[in-house]
């Protein structure tokens, strides 16, 4: 394979507790942007339902689960075992849940195990079934193999599922339907799967154990199963969240199904090899490059799907909202407040063709609820501040990804969500009446800070999408209203501040103290959320130097934290306070771009030091190997874009903002033979800050690329120093802010208004 696919281990990342997060991932097996993930269970009933330290198993779950903060929905464990005689007599008597749990369990050893992006596989010690799982896009295969070295015994299948779903058995197959909610606004969602066993197999029921909170254990035999050449068992599973008649459906319309082991194995793994050869790099060091391979299979594990195909070919899903089948794409499992930073502006690069489908996706919800989307979990769960979903459609219109009919609807559902009070507390802008009329949320809004700072950037976001499409008038009223974040900025402290609703900042300021008015963080990590008008807050601060000596007072600082507003420590503190990098909390999202800001300043070798610094040390290749919480693909997204020396500081833009690339050599593949190359000519670990670049083969002294430029194809060269140059670089070379860009395009709006009113 042309990348290294087989290096890569899923179980990184997974060594997690409640208080301390390493990752918060569960080893995923699937394949990219897939509707289900398949993953060992070795802990049952817990959020985190598989631990690498853990030496037994009790089966394989198919699972929907985005992180242990949302929980699972319409999830089902499947084991299969091989019974001693004693154990099958304890099958034809009532099983109590516990004794259940121990039949189906068994023993496996981690380091025999494989646990791949499309590749499953483990032995039970119990009794030498080797047992693998190869996903599709709507199922998976399932592989049993026996060990002739361990004795022969009674084959049996369970199925962990809900009480409230049901079950039918015929012959060789088995269909079942599971609904599981973790949390949502509707609560009406569930999934349909249908087990198919070989020919000469059948299911028959042996008994169903009620296993305590809301689930139950189904025992099947497997009779027939001595009848099978070499005894080995191949199942394949299709699933569906629409019926009955679709499972049928998806069999019949997959090129997976009815194929041999191999094949289904081979055509999984050519899906990993088609995602993560969108782009390559090279090393001398190799644990380097696995652990961007890591990270890249990371951006495809979410958002997952939730569509299917009708009969004449057309997407359709059923709507968690309506409870009704609809028309269309729609994924799910995905927080926009996590992923519009990172996730989104790495798909445009490497997938622009699932960019469309995505924004489809999410107009779907606004279609079906009224709303945009916050954070889908398989519907609505309204979790944190904003709706920066703004962010991920003004990104794909920007750069033309979307068509002009797609996105004037999606316009219309930005302005709605931004206008329009929901009554109910998870949808849209919390506390939007407040915003409009004061410019800002006041203290009594829970998370007022983080809320209004997000609005603000919102309507940039809008304001971008609106001069987009033509409506000029609204561009320009949107973009006056994106300079809110302007009345929360305290001149004495250069800190964004709760204020009354008589407009007063509140008294008894400490700026380490966590929560109320900030979203998981403090001031220090919250007041930098200006990502469209940078150079604004630079002068807000006093300039240049000023700002600089701002963020250096922000990582030279202890890492110390105040759990005020939260009342307890929450494991972000601690996964902050664990690193020596001050109030630079990369552990967390709000903290991704300030590795950055010294660009803004005219000091983008200070962010070199700081970004290489992170990135060879932030992440290890390791079940502990992750700084923080790796939502969504979020932090791996970071770890992909700022290692190639880009990062998209500003979604909603077509910039780049250049940082410092680590690898000797850099591709992005692009369709029809093109690519887009990163070459550093001296390359080394020590050599810390970017002397020169060449674009192109010309000198390129601007401090970011632009989305064209990187997909025309071409070539950008490094040349790395140790020490940095003590020159302040020119705001013309800076990045996109409307302080260095707005005047013209205020002049440039006002113009085309004037146009319009004219009739011109």
């Amino acid at each position: 394979m042309s990348v290294p696919y087989q290096t890569i281990d899923t179980r990184w990342g997974t060594r997690n507790s409640h208080r301390l997060g390493q990752g918060n991932t569960l080893p995923y097996t699937g394949v990219p942007f897939g509707m289900n993930h398949f993953v060992l269970e070795t802990r049952p009933g817990e959020a985190r339902f598989f631990h690498p330290e853990d030496g037994t198993a009790f089966g394989i779950r198919l699972t929907h689960q985005p992180s242990p903060w949302m929980g699972d929905f319409a999830w089902v464990t499947w084991q299969v075992a091989c019974l001693t005689d004693k154990e099958w007599g304890q099958l034809k008597e009532p099983l109590s849940a516990e004794a259940s749990r121990e039949l189906a369990s068994s023993g496996y050893r981690g380091d025999l195990a494989q646990f791949r992006p499309g590749f499953l596989s483990y032995q039970r010690l119990r009794d030498g079934l080797q047992v693998a799982c190869c996903p599709t896009q709507d199922g998976a295969s399932l592989m049993v193999t026996p060990d002739r070295r361990y004795p022969k015994g009674h084959w049996v299948m369970s199925l962990v599922l809900a009480q409230s779903g049901w079950y039918e058995l015929e012959g060789r197959q088995l269909i079942y339907y599971t609904n599981q909610l973790a949390g949502s606004k509707y609560g009406q969602y569930g999934q349909y799967g249908r087990m198919l066993a070989p020919e000469g197999v059948t299911f028959k029921l042996c008994q169903v154990v009620n296993m305590g909170e809301g689930l139950q254990q189904l025992w099947l035999d497997l009779d027939g199963i001595e009848t099978i050449p070499s005894q080995s068992l191949h199942l394949e599973w299709v699933t569906s969240y629409i019926s009955p008649a679709q499972l049928e459906l998806n069999y019949r319309q997959s090129n997976f199904f009815g194929q041999s082991w191999d094949q289904q194995c081979a055509q999984t793994e050519a899906a990993w090899e088609d995602y993560l050869s969108r782009l390559t790099v090279s090393h001398r060091e190799a644990k380097l490059v696995d652990r961007f391979y890591h990270c890249l299979y990371r951006t495809a594990t979410f958002p997952q799907a939730a569509y299917e195909w009708s009969e004449t070919g057309e997407p359709i899903h059923q709507s968690p909202y309506t409870g009704k089948l609809e028309p269309g794409y729609f994924f799910t499992n995905n927080g926009y407040w996590d992923t519009f930073r990172t996730n989104y502006p790495l798909y445009a690069l490497i997938v622009p063709e699932m960019v469309p489908l995505f924004l489809e996706g999410i107009l779907a919800v606004a279609r079906e609820d009224g709303f945009l989307p916050k954070w889908l979990s398989p519907d609505e769960r309204g979790l944190m501040p904003g709706t920066l979903v703004d962010a991920v459609i003004a990104d794909a219109v920007v750069k033309d990804l979307v068509p002009s009919d797609l996105a004037l609807e999606l316009y219309q559902a930005m302005l709605y969500t931004a206008e329009t009070e929901s009554v109910h507390h998870l949808e849209g802008r919390q506390g939007a009446s407040d915003y409009r009329r004061l410019g800002y949320l006041p203290a009594s809004d829970g998370e007022s800070v983080n809320k209004s700072l997000d609005y603000a950037y919102s309507d940039f976001c809008i304001s971008q999408v609106a001069q987009a499409l033509g409506d000029y008038e609204r561009a320009k009223d949107y973009r006056q209203q994106s300079l809110n974040y302007r009345h929360l900025f305290d001149e004495e402290t250069g800190l964004m501040r709760a204020k009354d609703q008589a407009g007063q900042f509140l008294g008894d300021f400490v700026s380490q103290a966590w929560g109320g008015p900030y979203t998981e963080g403090s001031a220090w990590q919250q007041s930098f959320a200006v990502y469209h008008n940078l150079a604004d807050l630079v002068d807000l601060h006093g300039g240049d130097a000023a700002f600089y000596q701002q963020l250096r007072a922000l990582v030279n600082q202890p890492a110390s934290y105040r759990v005020d507003g939260y009342g307890y420590e929450i494991h972000e503190m601690l996964e902050m306070a664990r690193r020596d990098w001050g109030q630079l909390a990369l552990s967390n999202q709000p903290s991704f771009h300030l590795p950055y800001l010294p660009i803004y300043a005219g000091y983008p070798h200070m962010a070199h030091q700081l970004l290489k610094t992170l990135m060879l040390e932030a992440f290890k290749l390791e079940e502990e190997g992750y700084i923080g919480d790796e939502d969504n693909g979020s932090l791996s997204a970071w770890f992909v874009l700022s290692s190639l020396g880009i990062y998209a500081v500003t979604p909603g833009t077509n910039q780049y903002v250049l940082g410092i690339s680590i690898w000797d050599q850099a591709s992005l593949n692009l369709s029809e033979g093109r690519g887009f190359q990163w070459t550093t000519l001296n390359p080394s670990q020590v050599l810390n800050v970017v002397l020169s670049r060449q674009l192109n083969g010309q000198d390129y002294d601007a401090h970011f690329l632009t989305y064209e430029d990187i997909m025309a194809g071409g070539q950008l060269e490094q040349e790395l120093g140790f020490l940095p140059s003590l020159k302040p670089t020119e705001p013309s070379l800076r990045p996109f802010s409307l302080a260095l860009n707005g005047q013209r395009e205020y002049n440039s709006l006002d113009c085309k208004i004037e146009e319009e009113a004219h009739g011109n």
